[in-house]
């Protein structure tokens, strides 16, 4: 592996500031030429991959870093908080997000479980966390390469592309984060599905019992998977999942109503109540800080 020529790829093909899909399924690459404050964010399943400079991830007391030696692999959608605390126009951050929900995926996880059979504990017995950082080199980072090659040549890349992107999967699973992806999307994605579709609906009433039942778990045994998975109990985790979509919104411009309405708040006073102790400001207040605080929106989608 090469990280200079890793690094010079990304470099080229995303030139301005902010996320830029590629021609890849479920690929994009991203450049930030300036430090972002933490901020709410959700975590979709994807892995993200730093090939210069660092991130920070929050969640539940825990901070994760990840840069050119490591990256984040989120299996399931997930409420943090998130910085950038270093980029400038001469040294940015470059890397690139894929996303883990993807043919490219569903085929990899399917037919490597069909020749080595499924991950001891998948039926369930033992919790696992649903956010990792892994180290990355080796085969993961030469498929990254030889991935990346490709957006020069779009002939090849038309050829190529699934089977490379394959293969980039392929190395993921074998390495560190492995084991938590084919957990999560092999034969043992209850509680992923189950988060997933509470991702899905914010807006609808939801029950710590609903989901138990859509993940097939008692309430005891899903509540304990699911502190695992999360570091948060259920309940936490939903509000936190709800107030950081919110969060988001507001800081894009959406008006604060309708941002409480869209994750399913129905009361204004409690969503400003739960905002304030969640952020320790008002959603208005907040707004206005998130407004000005220098941070455009192409540059906060990449904390996402």
């Amino acid at each position: 592996m090469k990280t200079a020529a890793i690094r010079e790829l990304v470099a080229r093909h995303a030139q301005t500031d902010g996320t830029h899909t590629s021609p890849l399924e479920g690929v994009q690459l991203f450049r930030l030429s300036q430090p972002l404050e933490r901020l709410p964010t959700v975590y979709s399943p994807s892995i993200c991959i730093i090939v210069q400079g660092s991130k920070r991830v929050f969640l539940g007391g825990e901070t994760h870093v990840y840069d050119d030696s490591r990256y984040l692999c989120a299996a399931m959608p997930m409420p943090v908080e998130a910085d950038v605390p270093y980029a400038t126009t001469d040294e940015p951050l470059l890397g690139l997000l894929v996303s883990l929900e993807t043919r490219a995926m569903a085929e990899i996880v399917v037919e490597y479980e069909a020749n080595v059979g499924p991950t001891r504990g998948s039926r369930g017995s033992e919790p696992v966390p649903g956010l990792v950082v892994a180290e990355w080199g080796g085969a993961l980072g030469s498929a990254l390469e030889r991935l990346l090659e490709l957006l020069d040549d779009p002939v090849s890349l038309g050829i190529l592309g699934h089977g490379r992107l394959r293969e980039l999967l392929y190395a993921v699973i074998q390495g560190d984060a492995g084991s938590l992806i084919r957990r999560t999307f092999g034969t043992s994605h209850r509680l992923s599905r189950a988060l997933s579709y509470l991702h899905e609906n914010l807006d609808q009433p939801m029950s710590v019992d609903d989901l138990a039942r859509r993940a097939g778990m008692s309430r005891a045994v899903f509540d304990r998977h699911f502190r695992a998975a999360t570091t948060l109990s259920p309940l936490r985790f939903i509000k936190a999942l709800k107030l950081n979509n919110a969060a988001m919104q507001i800081a894009r411009g959406v008006n604060i109503s309708q941002a409480a309405a869209s994750v399913g708040y129905s009361s204004p006073s409690q969503f400003s109540r739960e905002f304030r102790r969640q952020y320790g400001t008002a959603p208005r207040q907040w707004g206005k800080m998130a407004a000005g605080a220098a941070v455009d929106a192409q540059s906060s989608a990449i904390l996402t």
